[in-house]
């Protein structure tokens, strides 16, 4: 949301950003400020107790402290008139939109990064039979669809829009850019985090992002341990509620073909997305059309091949399958998994069209000011 609220000022538009002070990942800076302009655009600001995202318990009392702060700040603020238009996260503030509209005589637009509450199913959190999930998915399907536009970010995600609220009119497809502006191919060897680790001789493929349920990391390591290739190595960036897993597993295993690091700076991108042969990016399954992974167009960007575990007709899979920048497996199959990623360092001298193709869409198709463009002739 930060680049496409500075894009819009800089367009001479008034944009004011109404959002929490919380921060995703430990080691990330947090403001202290309720209220600041930055690169023209006011900054609205409230603070929930840093409470553990990782805990599913603890995570939903964050989300729903977040919304209602939110939903008071909005009431506050919004006039007559205004344009609004507010992000799946967090996502019970979707559910007080349709209160805000009445009181403030204003319409809404959603830009959807994420769908709930199918997403709680697809990570095993709710069963799709259970009272609470139907009674959620009936008040969800209502928010959504009094929005005046939804704004998906995956051709699979409309799809599945589309039966959420019945109206194919309402949804618009504006897919996800690339920073192609500050991430861009580097020799691996000449990489900080390569050479800390010493990985300048190794064929590594890298998991970089949220370490979470939806992510499908269980099938991955389950294939990992399958390779028993030397010159193989497997490094994962980031944090999450399953980096346990990953600690356990490397601590289990005499192969020594894993590296975890945690968090980075999101400075430091254009080294870590290096830092690799192989761009990794998987859901789980079932996540169709419930999420589009961001990390997938940085990995273009740096002129990375990608492996994708997921539904062959999700949106990253259709990418990589109209553009070739890689290879599509499908999800909870570790055997077959296995098989690709030994048959992608079996041929990896021949990667050199892959890597040109990545860089080439990451600066056209999908280069950031190309899509930030889209939003502002949307929303102006």
């Amino acid at each position: 949301m930060t680049e496409i609220a500075e894009y819009l000022a800089a367009r001479a538009m008034d944009v004011h950003v109404l959002c929490t002070g919380s921060v995703y990942n430990n080691g990330e800076k947090r403001s202290r400020l309720n209220e600041e302009s930055r690169n023209g655009v006011k900054v609205h600001r409230v603070y929930v107790p840093n409470i553990d995202k990782n805990n599913f318990v603890k995570r939903t009392l964050r989300l729903s402290l977040s919304s209602l702060l939110l939903f008071g700040k909005i009431l506050k603020l919004v006039r007559n008139g205004d344009e609004v238009l507010v992000v799946t996260n967090p996502a019970f503030l979707i559910l007080m939109m349709p209160l805000v509209a009445w009181i403030k005589g204003v319409s809404y637009k959603i830009l959807v990064h994420d769908i709930f509450p199918e997403n709680l199913v697809a990570i095993k959190r709710l069963s799709s039979s259970s009272f609470i999930y139907r009674s959620l998915k009936r008040v969800f399907d209502a928010a959504y669809s009094k929005a005046v536009l939804c704004i998906s970010i995956g051709r699979d995600m409309s799809e599945v829009l589309k039966k959420k609220i019945g109206d194919a009119s309402k949804i618009c497809f504006i897919p996800i850019w690339a920073e192609n502006e500050v991430v861009f191919p580097m020799d691996k060897a000449g990489t900080r985090i390569c050479s800390s680790l010493r990985l300048q001789d190794r064929f590594v493929f890298q998991f970089a992002g949220n370490l979470g349920y939806a992510q499908g990391i269980d099938n991955l390591l389950e294939a990992i341990g399958l390779i028993k290739n030397d010159n193989i190595h497997f490094l994962f960036i980031g944090d999450g509620a399953k980096a346990g897993d990953i600690v356990s597993y490397m601590k289990t295993r005499t192969h020594k073909n894993v590296s975890l690091l945690g968090f980075q700076d999101r400075a430091n991108q254009n080294d870590f997305l290096n830092a690799c042969d192989i761009g990794i990016v998987t859901l789980s399954d079932g996540m169709y059309g419930l999420g589009v992974p961001s990390k997938s167009y940085n990995i273009m960007a740096s002129g990375k091949p990608m492996l994708f575990i997921g539904d062959r007709q999700s949106e990253i899979a259709l990418c990589i399958e109209e553009y070739s920048l890689g290879w599509v497996v499908e999800p909870d199959n570790p055997e077959m998994l296995a098989r690709m990623i030994e048959h992608i360092y079996s041929n990896r001298t021949c990667l050199s069209a892959m890597q040109n193709n990545a860089k080439t869409v990451a600066d056209t198709v999908f280069a950031k000011e190309r899509i930030l463009e889209k939003y502002y002739k949307l929303l102006s």
